[in-house]
């Protein structure tokens, strides 16, 4: 097994105890022989001097933790928290007390299972204390010779692959521009009902239909096989405008994407966009009952980790629920509002000492002529304009003149 293996390290300046300790916590991990026993592989593991867990109850800090990434035979990645102790013998023993699995399901016991609850975000938290000064120590990194051949050729294999389980399905979609999304466990938890079926979807462009569509892989007689995402309508192009959040919460604006496809939910849908050189996004998208569409980013082939969504915003969105986008869109609308207002030429406001059009008269003349209010006489003044056969601003001007001394029955005096 480790002779199909490439390893690299990353490593704080005390780099040959954190090396001699990644070793060891990865040899009792194979010694157990998880590969076969577990069908599970150690695709990372990191070592933390301190993890923070905040929880309800108060933050929980864990010393000296080793924390393995295993992967299954099904692609799904749990995390086994794993410490170095001595035996009564003194020798070295490695111990595991908390799991956390695919779902995010916590699996421990004793006072740890009351303080941590039944889920936790581990790739947020792990995220968090990384970024933390001091605290990550050391990371072990395995990429199989396998995996990465795999990597190298995949897209080409896996169009061919797709093609070739939709042609037997008699499917002719000619799909094209094909691109894997990234982050599954991201979109299943904003569209259960729409991703909860399959841990591998794409999008595409069908030259067929005309129109981008949204593919899964599934479980069809013990194999796994492409077919269309029934649950999502191809793309239709729109007019309608989304609210975009970037993956960082850096960037909020207002647009309209290329096209939308609606769900088997109402108020779900996925937004098609044109990013940089050309290249076709998705977003999912919340439609409010208001109609307000927020969209969210979808990390997808070709992109790296800077292009997944901050953990801060998934637990915003998950915390809050349909609230909290509700008040985010209405939030936006208000911004965009003050905007422009604040965008207003100020040349278009009318002043005082402003002279009306074609006259020697101003704004603040006519006022103390008519005792009227700025406001009230340019409303008049451009009603009577309109209504006049000839636009001739000193008959208007003298016309308003008139009326208020009329009313006022008290002359003016020249």
């Amino acid at each position: 097994m480790e002779n199909n293996k490439t390893e690299q390290y990353t490593f704080a300046p005390e780099e040959k105890e954190i090396l001699q300790k990644l070793n060891i916590v990865e040899a009792s991990v194979n010694a157990q022989n998880i590969q076969e026993k577990n069908q599970r592989e150690i695709v990372a593991t990191k070592y933390y001097s301190e993890f923070v867990i905040n929880t309800e109850k108060g933050p929980i800090t864990l010393k000296d933790v080793f924390i393995t990434a295993e992967q299954d035979q099904n692609g799904k990645t749990s995390y086994h928290f794993r410490w170095i102790n001595e035996n009564e013998k003194g020798e070295q023993v490695v111990t595991e007390c908390l799991e956390i699995d695919a779902d995010g399901k916590v699996h421990t016991a004793g006072d740890l299972a009351n303080y941590l609850g039944e889920e936790l975000d581990i790739e947020a938290l792990m995220e968090s204390n990384d970024l933390e000064k001091g605290r990550l120590k050391g990371v072990s990194e395995k990429v199989s010779k396998l995996e990465k051949d795999e990597q190298d050729n995949s897209p080409k294999d896996k169009e061919q692959e797709i093609e070739q389980d939709l042609q037997e399905q008699e499917q002719d979609l000619g799909l094209t521009n094909i691109r894997e999304i990234k982050d599954i466990q991201n979109i299943k938890e904003r569209m259960p009902e729409v991703f909860g079926d399959s841990d591998e979807h794409a999008q595409g462009y069908s030259k067929t239909l005309g129109k981008f569509v949204m593919i899964e892989k599934v479980q069809d007689g013990g194999k796994s096989k492409w077919q269309l995402n029934e649950k999502i309508q191809p793309a239709q192009r729109t007019l309608r405008t989304i609210i975009s959040i970037d993956e960082k919460g850096d960037k909020i604006e207002r647009k309209v994407p290329y096209a939308l496809m609606k769900t088997n939910r109402s108020d779900k849908e996925i937004a098609v966009t044109y990013g940089q050189y050309g290249t076709v996004n998705i977003q999912t998208v919340d439609v409010l009952p208001c109609q307000a569409r927020v969209a969210r980013q979808v990390r997808e082939q070709g992109e790296d980790m800077s292009g997944q969504e901050d953990a801060q915003i998934r637990r915003d969105f998950k915390a809050g629920g349909k609230e909290y986008t509700h008040d985010f869109a209405h939030q936006v609308e208000e911004i965009e509002e003050i905007k422009m207002e604040n965008d207003q030429e100020p040349e278009d406001q009318i002043t005082e000492e402003d002279y009306i059009p074609n006259t020697q008269m101003t704004w603040k003349e006519l006022m103390e002529e008519t005792g009227e209010s700025l406001p009230q006489l340019v409303e008049r003044y451009n009603r009577d304009m309109a209504k006049a056969e000839q636009s001739d601003s000193k008959s208007v001007v003298q016309s308003i003149i008139d009326d208020y001394e009329a009313v006022s029955h008290e002359p003016k005096a020249h």
